[in-house]
């Protein structure tokens, strides 16, 4: 065992204790961001199923800075921003739990905001990976040990997804494949089992990449016990490769809804932005993990578990062509259903959808009281 690679490792606080080894549990949601003003008077309950205790932990991914001050440096895709200040405190009945931190984001209020973002997680009881102020702190994993045994948590952001590419401090940037492989390999000597937690691939649409299924596969053969995506803001198919289940997106747990200083909406849900996948994984001694799918859903100020199962159906739903197509197929069937999705399916459920009928027909009344005002314009014109 490498020694000295396992003490450099942030430990969750769980540790082995006397009486009867219970499996260890780990709930797994998506994308987390909370801005506006509203948060400072939340504190959200803990979620369902993971009580405070040694062996269960929630890991969320954190996707947004605290900061007073935004990166004056533009992001070479999207806009910069902030999370309120005290974002921290409503998520703070979860804990004892862990943060990923290695988003395209987590500079949009500088190296200052950073620091201030990873100091408010912990002392909330967070474990935070992903990201640091170093280059040792951004590339430490996390471990997480119980009396049942140790996982391991490596976290990385791609580059598609325009972070601070290899900025320190920063994000724990894609390292490519031979190191990538190194780590693992690694990792798989002081733990039982490796989670790889992966910002990636590009948003909205249903399906991965066919290049995320090539890297996904390659994590599989490197040793990853488990894959979980972040970043697509929906939830996507999963499946499984060799003995490695791979979930490609979660979605959104609870993103907040942004305005900019004008009133013009930077971030604005549409209802599949709605569905936030949760993972409950199961670590049980000598076996492989097993897991179970849940669905959560964003509503008003809240988030809370989804009668109606909209996430894990969605999972469902877009895991099946992952099922039917492999390779040169897969990319074919990828290509033409991308086109649809462009000409007409991307502007339906992200464009008309996300106005709601209200906002449709306040649309359609604002560009024809624009368009009769053109008119009389022209017609009052003079010669």
């Amino acid at each position: 065992m490498d020694t000295a690679f396992s003490e450099q490792m942030p430990h969750g606080d769980g540790r082995a204790q006397a009486g009867p080894v219970k499996p260890m549990r780990l709930l797994c949601v998506g994308d987390v961001a909370l801005a506006g003003e509203w948060v400072a008077s939340q504190v959200w309950s803990p979620l369902p199923g993971i009580a405070s205790a040694e062996e269960t932990r929630v890991l969320l991914n954190w996707e947004l800075p605290i900061g007073d001050v935004v990166n004056p440096a533009p992001r070479s895709s999207g806009p910069r921003l902030l999370a309120h200040a005290a974002s921290p405190l409503v998520v703070s009945g979860w804990c004892p739990g862990l943060a990923t931190l290695a988003t395209n984001h987590i500079l949009d209020a500088k190296e200052e905001g950073l620091a201030r973002t990873m100091e408010a997680l912990q002392q909330e009881g967070f474990v935070t990976v992903g990201a640091g102020r170093t280059r040792e702190e951004i590339a430490r994993p996390a471990l997480w040990e119980t009396a049942t045994g140790r996982l391991a948590i490596a976290n990385w952001v791609f580059p598609e997804t325009h972070p601070d590419w290899m900025a320190v401090p920063g994000p724990n940037c894609w390292p490519g494949r031979d190191e990538a492989s190194r780590i693992i390999r690694r990792l798989r000597d002081v733990a039982d089992w490796v989670l790889v937690v992966v910002h990636w691939s590009d948003e909205l649409f249903p399906y991965p990449r066919p290049e995320d299924r090539a890297i996904a596969r390659e994590l599989a053969e490197m040793g990853a016990d488990l894959i979980v995506g972040h970043h697509p803001h929906v939830v996507r198919g999963m499946e499984v490769i060799g003995r490695c289940p791979v979930f490609y997106s979660l979605g959104d747990l609870y993103f907040s809804e942004i305005r900019d200083d004008r009133g013009n909406w930077i971030v604005r849900r549409a209802p599949r932005n709605r569905e936030g996948l949760g993972i409950e994984i199961t670590f049980a001694r000598g076996k492989n993990p097993t897991y179970q799918a849940l669905s959560f859903w964003q509503q008003g100020s809240q988030v809370a578990p989804d009668p109606r199962g909209r996430a894990a159906r969605r999972m469902a739903w877009a895991s099946r062509p992952l099922q039917r197509f492999q390779g040169s197929r897969y990319a074919e069937w990828y290509g033409a259903q991308r086109s649809r999705f462009d000409r007409w399916g991307g502007r339906w459920h992200f464009g008309v959808r996300k106005l709601g009928w209200r906002g449709l027909v306040q649309r359609a009344s604002c560009l024809s009281r624009s368009r009769w005002a053109g008119r009389g314009q022209r017609g009052t014109a003079e010669p």
